[in-house]
């Protein structure tokens, strides 16, 4: 049985901060393992890779994971997932978090992100842009704090074909 994981993750002097990066690692790893004990085929490896971006801004931390996994399927299954945490309140932020300070931010993010991305040659089903871009929190629930404004992930599937890949979108903080 060849299997292979590897996973680069980030470790931060935020305690709070670390506990919810080895939750998530965990999680994505005892996925994987339950699937790999029960494979189909010895002849295929199955692998799990996860790897990480770091963003900053302001008291904000923001941790983006990228999650691949090959389980047999007719090609890797891929994933995005962040932590955001706020270092003054010791505290991860979420988009609920965000979406309670601001009842509007909803529609804001709903309708920068449509601008954004709807010059983008890759978005090849506008139907699927728009559903995966609605006023919902799971749309914008994977985003990170940067310097030039919330950055805004949208797995393979979301808003366009697995064949188009992921997106992201940077919402300048004015805009919101």
């Amino acid at each position: 049985m060849n299997n292979g994981i590897q996973v680069i993750y980030p470790k931060s002097k935020y305690k709070k901060l670390n506990d919810e990066v080895f939750l998530l690692i965990q999680r994505e790893i005892l996925k994987f393992m339950v699937i790999a004990r029960n494979k189909q085929e010895d002849k295929f490896t199955y692998t799990l890779d996860i790897s990480h971006d770091e963003y900053s801004y302001q008291d904000y931390l923001s941790f983006v994971f990228y999650v691949s996994s090959s389980t047999g399927g007719s090609h890797p299954s891929h994933s995005i997932y962040s932590i955001c945490y706020d270092i003054s309140s010791d505290s991860i932020i979420t988009m609920e978090d965000l979406v309670k300070k601001d009842s509007d931010l909803l529609s804001k993010l709903s309708r920068e992100s449509r601008k954004n991305l709807s010059d983008n040659p890759k978005i090849v089903d506008y139907s699927m842009m728009m559903e995966g871009t609605k006023e919902e929190v799971s749309n914008f629930s994977v985003f990170a704090f940067t310097p030039y404004g919330i950055m805004i992930f949208f797995p393979q599937y979301q808003v366009a074909p697995y064949s188009s890949g992921a997106f992201k979108t940077v919402i300048c903080y004015d805009k919101l």
